[in-house]
């Protein structure tokens, strides 16, 4: 009898809990208001074949689909584009990385590794988050190595998120911040970055959008779309902030590599914050191997115990050659990488340089990153509907700034991952494009 009570209490814990899920959920998707496929499904039910449909978990078919999306299936086809919205650089691997995962490939072996990663690996990455980051990190309690830094987000944000909890996002933003707010039941809270600060938080603003349901606040830096660094001073005042406010802070250092004149501040080495900050870092941009799936996580021991516990449920272990393909970016020839980096860099000069020169088009100087944040808004039309147009009648892909929250209407990112002489054709195509069309605008 105790037994029964007891499992129907737990029954109505999990509809209650499941409701509630749904409600966060459909406030963030326009266009589902049912939490089933909506397709004819089958279930078989004493044997017998029942036409139905399947109950789906509401924080996932809450999560929205991108403008990435649309943009991907609008090319399929379509020839001769110039590709100026990839975040895929079209660069090989440095040798030195691949001759030292195919010497590993070639010995044969491939066991499973250490859960949490190789602890020669973890030693290292935390070597290299003191020297480079100051951010002192204990190799077996407080690093694991992750299958990219998106499964880290993930993992870090789906251990620390409880329905309701708040999620304080600047925006325009990386658009998996938002994906994994929904899918975690927690409520994003979007705080524009404008434009005439430089894409610069607004501490004020930030500061007013905080509740006592605000857990988490996250952001990339440098920014992705934007293509700015923060200074010192900006990460200075959002510790401040946290620490005033209680608040766990998710910092995303994917492009820590590409600044100019040098990599930002890391938010967890400041007095206070390393308990509280979760750094995320990786391998996937700095050495050119996307596809490798390379990228790690550093936060407080007490609670990194339980993400790695969410890491061994949905992974077991990292990818080996990964791990090694990681080891051998460590002892890699600067001579191999640094030149690269440089030439990024270089490219995104060349591309800011160019946006200028297109009429209707400006942007925030970039400083890191490989994209800049086109403001177009001078051409009259939902920024989604001119990166079609740039496609069917420039050869252009670009990526809506909707791509990254409402707050990015009116924009385009566009990147430098192609080559300079797709980047310097994709320019005069853009001003062709903005020349003609600012003149029919101007005649009409």
């Amino acid at each position: 009898m105790i037994s029964r009570v007891f499992h129907m209490m737990r029954k109505k814990q999990c509809v209650a809990a499941h409701c509630s899920l749904f409600h966060l959920a459909s406030l963030h998707n326009r266009d589902n208001d049912s939490i089933t496929t909506g397709k004819p499904a089958y279930r078989y039910i004493g044997g017998k074949q029942v036409a139905g449909s399947y109950r789906i978990n509401p924080a996932i078919t809450g999560i929205p689909e991108g403008d990435r999306k649309i943009i991907n299936d609008f090319i399929i086809g379509r020839e001769g584009l110039i590709n100026l919205s990839s975040g895929n650089p079209a660069v090989e691997v440095p040798r030195f990385i691949r001759e030292r995962v195919k010497e590993e490939l070639d010995a044969g072996y491939m066991g499973y590794t250490n859960f949490w990663g190789i602890p020669e690996l973890r030693k290292k990455l935390a070597d290299k988050l003191k020297a480079e980051c100051g951010i002192g990190a204990d190799p077996d309690k407080e690093i694991l190595f992750t299958h990219g830094v998106q499964e880290g987000l993930y993992i870090v944000m789906r251990t620390l998120l409880c329905p309701g909890d708040e999620v304080l996002i600047p925006t325009p933003h990386y658009g998996n911040f938002l994906f994994n707010t929904i899918a975690c039941g927690a409520v994003p809270v979007f705080v524009p970055l404008r434009e005439e600060l430089g894409f610069l938080p607004d501490i004020r603003m930030l500061e007013e959008a905080i509740t006592p349901r605000t857990k988490i606040l996250i952001y990339s830096n440098p920014n992705n779309p934007l293509g700015v660094t923060w200074p010192e001073e900006t990460i200075q005042e959002l510790a401040r902030l946290s620490c005033e406010y209680d608040l766990l802070v998710i910092a995303d250092e994917i492009y820590r590599n590409f600044p100019f004149p040098g990599p930002p501040l890391s938010i967890a080495s400041l007095p206070g914050m390393k308990d509280r900050s979760f750094t995320l870092q990786g391998f996937s941009k700095s050495y050119f191997m996307m596809g490798i799936r390379a990228g790690y996580v550093t936060g407080p021991a007490e609670i990194m115990s339980h993400v790695k516990h969410l890491h061994y449920v949905i992974l077991l272990s990292p990818a080996r050659l990964a791990q090694y393909a990681a080891l051998a970016s460590l002892d890699c020839p600067p001579g191999q990488v640094e030149p690269l980096w440089q030439e990024f860099r270089d490219r995104l000069s060349l591309l800011h340089e160019g946006v200028k020169e297109v009429q209707g088009m400006s942007c925030v100087h970039p400083n890191g990153t490989l994209f800049l944040f086109a403001n177009i808004k001078s051409y009259g039309m939902p920024s989604l509907e001119l990166s079609k147009k740039l496609i069917l009648e420039a050869g252009v892909v670009t990526l809506p700034g909707t791509e990254f929250g409402s707050a990015g209407e009116g924009f385009l990112r566009l990147s430098v991952s192609s080559s300079r002489e797709h980047i310097r054709e994709g320019i005069e195509r853009l001003k062709v494009f903005g020349k003609q069309y600012q003149k029919k605008r101007k005649e009409g």
